[in-house]
């Protein structure tokens, strides 16, 4: 509120200060012709005085243009200034929404596949430990049936946010399908990431979405020197998998056999 109204105070004292401009000029015009009439009319007055008046005005209308140029060109830095700062809000936007669910809010699969590719790349050059969890929600089939698909749509986005507040500020939560979810954590190993798994399944259980209660199962793994995306997805899947198998809300880790 406040920027709206400081720019409009700058454009109207702008305003004033052209409009000023123009009424200078509009003087020096008739103070030209004036000029003009009396030597016309009063042919005596020295030459000397009228060519020095009339330089006096000259300079007078040369300020007057110049100033008004500079409140044009100022006028044009800053509609030019505004164009680019819409342009990179814009811009902004646009590559938001090109990485986010539109469903969830969570961040979708082209973004799981750079930052991936990134965190592999430092596992391999640096050393760096990279751990995933697989989330998926047991029976979401029989929830969208039973509830329907809003009440399952909404499902997903309040697990998303509530998933996103109980992880790190420099971890991922990615949408990958269905009431699947990807957790990105970097900077731990499998085992902690198992611990972040079952705490993660114990409030999840334990805290209804609306009408709605649920549980997950996860499947956990770390990244090796080795992997590629396909093969870590492969151990993740792997986990969740077999957390299925053994009844679900359960956590099952799936590390690679060498690291």
């Amino acid at each position: 509120m406040k920027d709206k109204r400081s720019e409009g105070n700058t454009r109207n004292r702008a305003i004033l200060l052209y409009t000023l401009s123009l009424f200078l000029v509009g003087v020096i015009l008739l103070l030209d012709f004036g000029l003009l009439y009396n030597q016309s009319v009063a042919p005596g007055i020295p030459p000397e005085r009228l060519t020095k008046f009339a330089y006096l005005l000259m300079i007078g209308g040369l300020l007057a243009l110049g100033a008004q140029a500079l409140l044009v060109f100022k006028g044009l830095i800053a509609n030019i200034d505004k164009d680019r700062q819409t342009a990179r809000e814009l811009s902004e936007k646009v590559a938001q929404l090109s990485v986010i669910d539109d469903l969830t809010k969570a961040f979708n699969r082209y973004k799981f596949n750079s930052v991936m590719t990134r965190e592999l790349e430092n596992v391999r050059r640096y050393r760096s430990v990279l751990s995933g969890i697989m989330f998926d929600i047991d029976g979401f089939r029989t929830i969208n049936e039973r509830h329907g698909y809003d009440a399952g749509d909404k499902l997903l986005y309040h697990l998303a946010r509530f998933v996103n507040k109980r992880v790190r500020k420099t971890d991922y939560l990615f949408r990958w399908r269905g009431g699947k979810f990807i957790i990105l954590a970097p900077h731990i190993d499998h085992r902690v990431a198992e611990e972040v798994a079952e705490k993660l399944r114990q409030m999840v259980e334990s805290m209804p979405f609306g009408s709605i209660s649920i549980t997950i199962s996860l499947g956990v793994t770390q990244a090796a020197g080795r992997d590629t995306l396909e093969t870590f997805l492969q151990r993740l899947q792997g986990g969740l998998t077999s957390a299925k198998n053994k009844g679900r809300n359960c956590v099952i880790g799936n590390p690679p056999n060498r690291l």
